[in-house]
């Protein structure tokens, strides 16, 4: 898949302003939301947006809910990066888990990060 734009989603503002910025300064386009909802107004705005990095354990929707949603959908598609602190992530995320879901743990292993976004095709 080629991708241009990357969607941080955590509802610690610090922190997926911290990653963006970082991601920023290896010119990748990220864009950054608080919530799984306004994940989805982003996405909705921004038709660039084909990677989404979210947090697991959110208030309200949580980041699987929203990558069930988004898988969803006909109309896009996207790849995701699951990022979670808990022991349990693998189960949290049983039910959503293909070739386009990659689980990361917290805190983020940037060199982990940083090859796996190398990895991938952005325009």
């Amino acid at each position: 898949m080629q991708h241009k734009h990357i969607l941080i989603v955590d509802d610690e503002a610090v922190i997926a302003e911290e990653l963006s910025e970082f991601l920023d300064s290896f010119d990748y386009v990220c864009k950054t939301a608080s919530s799984a909802d306004e994940a989805e107004q982003c996405i909705e705005a921004d038709p660039d947006i084909t990677l989404v990095l979210t947090d697991m354990r959110m208030p309200g929707r949580d980041g699987a809910e929203l990558i069930k949603d988004l898988q969803l959908r006909t109309d896009r598609s996207f790849e995701y990066v699951m990022i979670s602190g808990h022991l349990d992530a693998e189960q949290d995320i049983a039910g959503i888990k293909g070739d386009d879901v990659k689980l990361m743990r917290k805190p983020i292993d940037i060199e982990d990060l940083m090859s796996f976004l190398e990895a991938l095709s952005f325009a």
